[in-house]
């Protein structure tokens, strides 16, 4: 039974161990696989575009655990589902905040709000740390066998929360920076299918232009800036041994425009005479 957790909390404080701790009590077979403790601070996106690479590459029957709650202790739903990401089946616990429809191919199979306390640390949760006394409980009840119906009524839509889209035309793709990991390679929200059968192309990011484009980070000079489609299939950034995000002053949300390359213009027919007009 495989709880993965993805939190803003960070691991200078004792938050992650006390929900990994709650959630041992609850299920004390459960194992907790942490996808990140990092997502920066209350960044709902981040924490989707992060776990969406890891959550379909996980055995049928994991639960994953996303808390990034600026929303904790208002009137935002606690809530559980069933979704497909990456085209596999997965559960998800965590606030209605966005978070779970940015994971998702579409729209949930299943989802439940958390309002039966009997699943919870407490039926009194702290208002501020619902990972240790909702989620966390809930999400190792679930790993345990628990259904869905079991610790939850129906949720009905879940609070809606969008990818923001490339725009393609004839002559180029404007993009932005999703998210900048810590080589400093920056991946972009322009899906290779965009580019596919457009021939070559350069990036304009920040103050810069980028001509080269190559399947992995080595096939350029050390030191070299590159564009290349990352594990996510997006187009990518990045500098070969080198941190592209400091080397090009891009930071997150940083707009990318991509220009399509003229195809060559084909040469001139030339008229050949044939024997009959000599």
């Amino acid at each position: 039974m495989i709880v993965t957790l993805t939190t803003d909390f960070g691991l200078r404080d004792g938050y992650v161990a006390a929900m990994k701790g709650a959630m041992l009590a609850a299920a004390p077979d459960v194992r907790a696989v942490d996808v990140t403790h990092e997502v920066p601070a209350q960044d709902v996106m981040a924490a989707a575009f992060v776990l969406r690479g890891a959550a379909p590459f996980f055995p049928a029957g994991t639960v994953h655990l996303a808390v990034v709650d600026p929303g904790v202790g208002t009137l935002r739903r606690a809530i559980a589902a069933r979704l497909v990401v990456g085209g596999t089946p997965c559960r998800f616990v965590g606030p209605d905040n966005g978070l779970l429809p940015l994971l998702a191919d579409g729209p949930p199979v299943e989802a439940v709000v958390l309002d039966r306390p009997g699943a919870w640390r407490t039926p009194v949760p702290s208002d501020t740390l619902h990972g240790r006394d909702v989620f966390g409980p809930v999400a190792a009840a679930l790993a345990a066998g628990a259904a869905l119906d079991d610790i939850g009524s129906p949720a009905g839509p879940l609070a809606p929360l969008h990818w923001p889209l490339p725009r393609v035309d004839a002559e180029g793709v404007e993009g932005m920076v999703l998210h900048v990991d810590r080589f400093g390679n920056c991946t972009t929200n322009i899906p290779r299918e965009a580019l596919a059968g457009r021939g070559g192309f350069k990036a304009y990011v920040g103050s810069s232009v980028l001509r080269r484009h190559a399947p992995s980070y080595g096939h350029v000079a050390a030191g070299e800036p590159l564009t290349l489609f990352g594990s996510s299939g997006h187009l990518e950034i990045a500098v070969n041994r080198g941190d592209a995000a400091a080397l090009l002053s891009v930071v997150r949300g940083a707009p990318v425009s991509v220009v399509f390359e003229a195809a060559p213009a084909p040469p001139p027919r030339t008229r050949t005479r044939s024997a009959s007009a000599a």
